[in-house]
């Protein structure tokens, strides 16, 4: 019997066609569908391609984890600590650090920042801000200052941070510690001390491009009065992702008072915005293909009017009422899939043409990324199938409800 209901479901569809009012709804109600489907598919996989390459700056250029005690309070021994954090499984290299917020100048500008005291060699293999630098060097060591002929330590800062400070790679600038500072002449002064810029690094992430700086551990240890002390371990794992296990692995073993954050814990904030925005656009996208569904009511509902005499003939004919109603279910129902499979397709192609050819191009002074990115999730594709065509099934159940419920007699009677 179903393939009888499927065959006049189709001639019903195609019949629909030649009346230019149920037409012209159904049209649009197909058009929403694809419109709705075509963007889902090719906005999420944008939304996708934004949050992975977000996690790929996340995960290249910062520790995948950092090892500190409770209140960031120093710590001697942290040789030893870095061994015990090497042999943890899943760990491929760990190096100290001290980090310390402070105030920054140069000349008439001055900034809070945070900075981190770093050793060069060691943090090469746990944090990506070597291969960032796009002006100078990466250099932590003594530098001469070209004004004075004398030596002073360097520094690494953010495009971000040197340009609001205006300053240039060989200027001088100045880090001042008030932790410490000291009472003379009746005002606190704090511990200040000269470096040289040698490098500015573009990490990709404007929030620690305009905020962060490096310099070497022993300057830092030195500025903060820190003798053989730092405020932690940074390390990385083999499996980013593994990063919240391996983190309270190590967490458990070092025991109090030290505790091990991931970089997704850090970042937590950004990384659960992210997955809401992908929500919130699905919401907002998939009203459109609400609408759609709502248009295909009104289309059954016509089509049901002007096939009320045939109704009633086919249900003289021996008919069920359940035969009746899955053939404007199907109907309905081939609205939904043709405008969902076009939808797909588009979608799809979108998403080919943007990954190999870069249509759409961003502003690289704005975005970290001058090429929209794009990544396919083949489970959205399946879930924007999936609920397209069931919104559209449950549209068709009131007016296939309407159809099947026609009194024979009454129907023939119809004019």
């Amino acid at each position: 019997m179903t393939s009888f209901e499927w065959f006049l479901a189709r001639k019903y569809f195609w019949a629909q066609r030649r009346s230019v009012t149920s037409g012209v709804i159904a049209l649009f109600s197909a058009l929403g569908v694809m419109l709705g489907s075509w963007l889902l598919i090719f906005v999420l996989s944008a939304i996708n391609g934004f949050e992975g390459e977000v996690k790929r700056q996340l995960m290249g250029k910062d520790a995948h984890i950092e090892i500190t005690r409770h209140q960031f309070t120093p710590f001697e021994g942290y040789d030893s600590l870095r061994q015990m954090v090497l042999r943890e499984p899943g760990v491929v290299s760990a190096a100290p650090f001290v980090m310390a917020k402070t105030v920054i100048a140069h000349q008439k500008n001055q900034d809070g920042i945070l900075v981190y005291g770093i050793d060069p060699a060691l943090s090469r293999g746990v944090i990506g801000i070597p291969e960032t630098v796009k002006r100078g060097v990466y250099n932590l060591d003594s530098m001469m200052d070209s004004t004075t002929g004398r030596s002073y330590p360097s520094i690494l800062m953010g495009y971000a941070l040197a340009d609001r400070l205006a300053a240039f790679v060989g200027d001088k600038v100045f880090l001042a510690d008030f932790s410490k500072a000291t009472l003379m002449s009746g005002t606190f002064a704090p511990r200040v001390q000269p470096f040289i810029v040698a490098g500015i690094f573009e990490s990709g992430m404007y929030q620690y491009d305009e905020s962060m700086a490096y310099i070497s551990i022993a300057a830092a240890q030195k500025l903060f009065d820190l003798p053989n002390q730092v405020t932690g371990i940074q390390a990385r794992v083999t499996d980013p992702y593994q990063s919240p296990r391996i983190a309270d692995a190590l967490e458990e073993h070092l025991g109090f008072p030290y505790r091990a954050v991931d970089w997704q814990a850090k970042n937590y904030t950004l990384i659960k915005w992210m997955n809401y925005e992908k929500v919130l656009v699905s919401l907002a996208l998939g009203i459109i293909i609400l609408i759609a569904a709502f248009n295909i009511i009104s289309s059954l509902v016509m089509a049901v009017n002007d096939k009320t005499r045939e109704i009633g003939i086919l249900r003289a004919m021996g008919a069920t009422r359940r035969a009746i109603l899955r053939i404007f279910v199907f109907e309905g129902m081939l609205i939904g899939l043709t405008g969902s499979l076009v939808g797909t397709a588009l979608g799809l192609l979108s998403y080919w043409l943007q990954k190999h050819f870069g249509l759409i191009q961003l502003p690289g002074d704005v975005y970290f990324v001058t090429v929209l990115p794009v990544d396919l999730h083949w489970m959205d594709v399946v879930e924007v199938l999936f609920v397209t065509n069931f919104l559209c099934g449950i549209a068709t159940l009131l007016p296939a409800f309407k159809a099947a419920r026609q009194d024979p007699v009454e129907a023939i009677r119809h004019e």
